[in-house]
């Protein structure tokens, strides 16, 4: 198959156009799942990430929710938790406890309604 560079420029292009609409669905799914966590929250300090492979990384300081509400998160946004990850470190000289959470969370596969 010889292509030429017109060809390749096309097929590049297609690509940029591609990336650009994955980047807008990325950046408003992570909205979405943020204004959700704020809702149901007990904390706004987090972080979370939707990447093209359908993996969200979320990570807080302190305990962002319970286990109801993570339930719920991954109800909401068809997701499946993989792992998570805990970290309490206790300060004794400065009496203090600093908890450090991650999630890691995988889209499932879509079921329409009525399926």
């Amino acid at each position: 198959m010889t292509t030429t560079a017109k060809t390749w420029h096309k097929i590049i292009k297609r690509h940029q156009d591609h990336r650009s609409k994955m980047m807008e669905l990325n950046l408003k799914i992570e909205d979405g799942m943020k204004e959700y966590l704020k809702s149901i929250g007990e904390t706004e300090d987090f972080t979370i990430r939707f990447e093209d492979n359908g993996v969200v990384k979320l990570e807080c300081n302190g305990d962002l929710f319970d286990l109801e509400q993570i339930g719920d998160f991954c109800d909401v946004f068809n997701l499946t938790l993989i792992i998570n990850n805990r970290t309490m470190v206790e300060n004794h000289l400065e009496d203090n406890t600093a908890i450090r959470t991650k999630y890691l969370f995988t889209t499932s596969a879509v079921k329409e309604k009525g399926s």
